[in-house]
C-alpha cells in the first residue's frame, strides 16, 4: 500500500493534463502513538469543538477521546446520537446537529462510521468550520472524500460539494473490534471498484467523460486483493493486518476520488443499484441494507451485465477497449462466492422480491439522468431487456 503522505496537500502533476491535489493535511491510522489532541488543535485552529458521535462507539472511542481532549483543556459540545434504529442523515438529524453549532466553536470532530462522518463533512461545508474525523469502523470508502451521502425528502442524495476533512484518525484496535456487519460493508464497498472501473472506461469512450489512467490504476491497486478468498477469510477472523489493509484501501479510494475531484473512480452502476435498493427499502418502511452490502449485490448484477455485453452481445465497437473493460472484472461465479463467503449474501431474494423487481431496478437505474455506466450503454443500444433476461436466468440458477 502506498504511503498517504505523498498525496496530501501538494500539487501532483499528471499525464492526464490536470494537477491533482488532496487538501487533507494528516492521516494517522494509529492515532494513540502520538497525542491526537495536539494534532487536532493544529488542524482545527483551536480547542473548542463540536464532537459528533454515535452511542455505539461510546466505550471504544467517544469516552477516551473526550477524556483526553478535556485533560488537554478542550471545551467540547458533545452530540451523541443513540437509539436502536440506525442513524440516518436526514433533515431531522442535520437540524439537531446544527442546533449545537455556535459561533465560538473552532471546528467539528466527527467520530464514527460513514453516517456520522458524512454529517460532520456536511456541517463543516455549510458552516465554514474545519472538521476532522475519527474512523471507528472500516465500513465505506468516503472518509477521505468531500462527498456526503444524505437522505433528503426520502431520497438518497450524494452531495459532492462538501468539505474535505483536515485530518483523519483511527485506532487499529477499534477498527478490528468493529461490528462484523460494518467490516463486511467495507469489503462490499471495495469489491464494487471491480465494476466501477470498467464503467469509467465506457463513460470515457462513449460519453466523453474525463479519465485519468493514474487514478484508475491506484483504484485497481487498492481493490486488487478483494478477489482473494484467503484475504476475505482473514478479514472475517479480524486479522489485524487484513483489517488494516481494508482500512487503508478504503482511505486510498477516498484519496483517489479527491484526486479526480469526482466519485467516478469508485462509483459506477453498482452504486446506482445500491442507492435504488436503499431508497426502495425506506419508501416501503423496511430497514435498508447497509451501503456496502447493497454495493456488493450491485457488483454481482453489474458483473452479470458485463458478461452479457462482452460474451453474448459482443458489439464490434467494443473491440478496441475489450481488454481494458475485462481487466478489473471478476467472473460472476467468483463474485457470488465471495458475497456468500463474506456473509453479505448474493441471492436475489436477499435484496429484491423477485425477477420482476430486478427488471424494474434495471430499468429505473438506466435513466438518462443517471451517471453513464453499462446501464446507459445497454439502454442506448436497445440491449437492456436482453441483458435483463440474462441476469434473471443467472440469478435463478443460483437460487
Amino acid at each position: 500500500m502506498s504511503s498517504f503522505d505523498q498525496y496530501l496537500s501538494r500539487p501532483i502533476p499528471c499525464a492526464c493534463g490536470r494537477a491533482h491535489r488532496v487538501p487533507i493535511r494528516r492521516i494517522d491510522c494509529d492515532m494513540w502513538r502520538s497525542d491526537p489532541a495536539a494534532g487536532m488543535e493544529q488542524l482545527l485552529g483551536g480547542r473548542r469543538a463540536l464532537l459528533l458521535c454515535d452511542a455505539h462507539t461510546c466505550e471504544a472511542m467517544n469516552a477516551p477521546l473526550s477524556r483526553r481532549l478535556t485533560e488537554r483543556g478542550w471545551s467540547l459540545t458533545v452530540r451523541e446520537f443513540g437509539g436502536s434504529a440506525p442513524l440516518v442523515n436526514d433533515e431531522r438529524t442535520v437540524g439537531t446537529a446544527l442546533l449545537d453549532m455556535t459561533a465560538e466553536i473552532d471546528g467539528i470532530i466527527a467520530v464514527g462510521g460513514g453516517t456520522v462522518t458524512d454529517l460532520g463533512r456536511f456541517l463543516g461545508s455549510r458552516t465554514g468550520k474545519p472538521f476532522v474525523l475519527v474512523m471507528t469502523c472500516p465500513s465505506m470508502d468516503g472518509y477521505a472524500s468531500n462527498v456526503a451521502g444524505m437522505m433528503i425528502g426520502g431520497k438518497k442524495k450524494v452531495l459532492k460539494d462538501c468539505r474535505f476533512p483536515a485530518g483523519i484518525f483511527a485506532d487499529p484496535q477499534v477498527m478490528c473490534s468493529a461490528p462484523m456487519d460494518l467490516i463486511r460493508s467495507g469489503y462490499g464497498d471495495m469489491l464494487g471498484k471491480r465494476t466501477a472501473l470498467p464503467d469509467w472506461v465506457l463513460a470515457r469512450t462513449f460519453n466523453g467523460d474525463y479519465y485519468c489512467a493514474r487514478i484508475a490504476g491506484l483504484t485497481a491497486e487498492s481493490a486488487g486483493w478483494c478477489g482473494d478468498t484467503a484475504a476475505v477469510a482473514a478479514l472475517l477472523s479480524r486479522d489485524p493486518g487484513q483489517v488494516l489493509r481494508l482500512t487503508e484501501s478504503l482511505v486510498l479510494t477516498g484519496i483517489n476520488m479527491a484526486l479526480c475531484e469526482d466519485t467516478r473512480p469508485a462509483s459506477g452502476s453498482e452504486h446506482i443499484f445500491s442507492h435504488y435498493l436503499v431508497e426502495s427499502a425506506i419508501a416501503a418502511g423496511r430497514l435498508p441494507p447497509s451501503h456496502g452490502a447493497s454495493v456488493g449485490f450491485g457488483t454481482l448484477v453489474a458483473t452479470l451485465l458485463y458478461e452479457f455485453l462482452l460474451d453474448t452481445a459482443a458489439p464490434p465497437e467494443l473491440a478496441p477497449i475489450q481488454a481494458e473493460l475485462r481487466e478489473s472484472l471478476l467472473p460472476s461465479d467468483t463474485v457470488y462466492a465471495l458475497l456468500e463467503q463474506s456473509g453479505i449474501g448474493g441471492k436475489l431474494t436477499d435484496y429484491l422480491a423477485g425477477e420482476g423487481a430486478l427488471r424494474e431496478m434495471l430499468r429505473a437505474c438506466a435513466g438518462p439522468e443517471k451517471r453513464y455506466t453499462i446501464l446507459r450503454y445497454l439502454s442506448g443500444r436497445s440491449l437492456l431487456d436482453s441483458a435483463a433476461d440474462y441476469v434473471c436466468t443467472a440469478m435463478r440458477e443460483r437460487g
